[in-house]
């Protein structure tokens, strides 16, 4: 399985599993994030360690991810980020935005 998540009690970790982020999962992950506030987590975070590439829709699923918890007040970050795609959204300031560890 290509993205799948993990719940253990107020936490859900959606984790990547592929080189790329480009934009064809973006359903998939939006209906995991759901599902996590859903299921009453307080706290999401993406797993990006094996992706290597991330396109402009795979920013923007990312971004989508961040507002749909931060509208719910659930907390969100993102881990495992490589330098590559830590270099893109720091381009794009979302350093600044998001909470990457």
């Amino acid at each position: 399985m290509d993205i799948h998540a993990e719940h253990n009690n107020d936490n859900s970790l959606i984790i990547v599993d592929k080189n790329k982020l480009i934009g064809i999962e973006s359903e998939t992950l939006q209906n995991l994030v759901q599902e996590s506030i859903d299921k009453g987590s307080k706290n999401v975070s993406i797993d990006l360690s094996k992706v290597e590439y991330v396109s402009s829709w795979g920013v923007g699923i990312i971004v989508h991810a961040y507002t749909t918890c931060h509208n719910k007040n659930v907390n969100f970050n993102l881990k495992g980020v490589n330098p590559h795609v830590m270099n893109v959204l720091s381009q794009l300031k979302l350093t600044e935005v998001l909470n990457i560890n």
